[in-house]
């Protein structure tokens, strides 16, 4: 415990130097056997002093170094017996520290979110995606995500899982792919009359198909899936729906068939017109 209050005290400091030295001495100490040891509770006491590591980082290209260093935690240092609780940790501190963020630092807390979630997707890659026997590191994840920023509690600030609606599929994108850039950097390079253009294009779409067949993409969208239906707001039902579980690109790489996109579509178009007769007023 004042092994955590030491590291906590330093990460939060206004110093930088001091607070670099202390994110360093953190990534070891997470890769001892010490600290095997830590419960939520400790782990949420590190995120409190990562949290303020963030607070008093300035300017844009230094934020994006901490965020990407923070997030890298994940994919680069944590074990995965580590990996659920100090998942949970983060979502806890944010959850509670999300009202008390101004305006002028909330932009590098979204793109923190992002880190972590990009670089939590890189660990359960790393993992085979959580299939067989490493299927523990995948369902942790998704329970992480159902009990928190996900839940659906009202207690948690809208913002937070309005953010996951907006930015899941493009950290997942850039992880599942993420072999595809010289392939994707090349297509970027031609012209659309090349005539291998294409050809590229075709290679590109069906290369994606085959990555994602070995991702449990269904299963990783399944917190949205459950929000669409039992969210209490309608706003966070229609988005789950609208920027989750209907976008094109699950379509795109397989996950979803063009008959039962379209079938999802009507439904929500039907449920949209029914919503807005029984809103309109008719008079008396």
């Amino acid at each position: 415990m004042s092994q955590t209050s030491a590291f906590v005290k330093k990460l939060a400091s206004n110093e930088k130097p001091t607070r670099e030295a202390a994110l360093e001495s953190l990534k070891r100490y997470l890769t001892s056997k010490s600290s095997k040891k830590l419960s939520l509770l400790d782990m949420e006491k590190l995120w409190k002093g990562l949290y303020y590591s963030m607070w008093f980082c300035d300017r844009s290209k230094a934020q994006e170094r901490l965020a990407e260093g923070l997030g890298q935690l994940y994919s680069g240092v944590v074990s995965v017996d580590q990996f659920a609780l100090f998942l949970e940790a983060f979502c806890a501190v944010i959850i509670k520290e999300w009202p008390a963020i101004d305006q002028w630092r909330i932009d590098k807390y979204y793109l923190l979110i992002r880190r972590v979630l990009r670089h939590s997707f890189k660990f359960i890659k790393q993992n085979n995606w959580g299939v067989a026997t490493k299927k523990k590191v995948l369902d942790q994840f998704v329970s992480v995500l159902n009990k928190t920023i996900l839940s659906g509690d009202m207690s948690v600030p809208a913002a937070l899982p309005y953010h996951f609606c907006d930015v899941y599929l493009d950290e997942l994108e850039i992880v599942m792919f993420e072999e595809l850039s010289q392939l994707q950097s090349e297509i970027d390079d031609l012209d659309a009359s090349d005539k291998n253009y294409d050809s590229k294009i075709e290679e590109l779409v069906t290369r994606k198909r085959e990555i994602a067949e070995d991702v449990p993409i269904s299963e990783l969208t399944a917190p949205f899936a459950r929000l669409a239906k039992e969210a209490r707001t309608k706003t966070l039902r229609d988005m789950c729906k609208k920027e989750v579980l209907a976008d094109s690109r699950l379509k795109t790489w397989g996950v979803v068939e063009q008959d039962e996109q379209d079938e999802k579509d009507g439904d929500e178009n039907e449920e949209e017109a029914g919503e807005d007769s029984d809103e309109e007023w008719t008079g008396f």
